[in-house]
C-alpha cells in the first residue's frame, strides 16, 4: 500500500505549514482570506494529520499569499533544484564578464588561502563568516553572467 503523498513529501507540507504560521493571523489568516476553513486548511497541509492535502490551486495560494519560501525551495528540491534568495540584476554581458572574473579571482585567492587551514575538511567560523558573502556574491554574478549569456530570463 502506497504511503500517503503528505507523509511521502513530508519536508514540503512542514514547510509549507510553518510558512503559513508565520503569516500574520497564521493559517487561521489565511484561510478566511481564500474562502476557507480554518481547521480544514490546517489539517490539510499538516503532514501529520489523515486529511487529504489541498489541491495544487489552493497551495499556489498559500504560497503567494505567505511569501513561502521554504516551500518554495522545497519544491524545488523535487526537481533537484535549488532557488537561490536574491535577484539577479540586469547586465550587459561584458559587465556581467567583469564582475564574474574579478569575483572568481577573489574567491580563488580566498579559496587558496583558508585551503591549508581546511585540510580536514573543516572551515572555521572565521573562514564561513569570510566565505559566505563571497560565495553568495559568486552565485549571483554567475547568475547575471548566464543571464546575459542568454539575452535576459533564465
Amino acid at each position: 500500500m502506497r504511503r500517503p503523498i503528505k507523509q511521502i513529501h513530508r519536508a514540503l507540507f512542514l514547510a509549507l505549514q510553518a510558512d503559513a504560521k508565520e503569516f500574520p493571523g497564521g493559517i487561521r489568516a489565511i484561510a478566511e482570506s481564500m474562502g476557507m476553513n480554518g481547521n480544514t486548511l490546517a489539517n490539510g497541509i499538516n503532514p501529520d494529520h489523515d486529511a487529504p492535502p489541498p489541491s495544487f490551486g489552493v497551495i499556489l495560494e498559500i504560497i503567494s499569499l505567505a511569501q513561502a519560501r521554504r516551500a518554495v525551495f522545497a519544491l524545488a528540491r523535487l526537481v533537484g533544484q535549488v532557488p537561490m534568495d536574491f535577484e539577479l540584476d540586469d547586465r550587459d554581458p561584458a559587465d556581467a564578464v567583469r564582475l564574474f572574473m574579478a569575483l572568481v579571482n577573489s574567491a580563488s585567492q580566498s579559496l587558496a588561502a583558508g585551503s591549508e587551514r581546511a585540510k580536514d575538511g573543516y572551515f572555521c567560523a572565521d573562514d564561513r563568516r569570510a566565505l559566505e558573502p563571497l560565495l553568495t556574491a559568486l552565485m549571483k554574478a554567475t547568475g547575471e553572467l548566464l543571464q546575459s549569456i542568454r539575452g535576459g530570463a533564465l
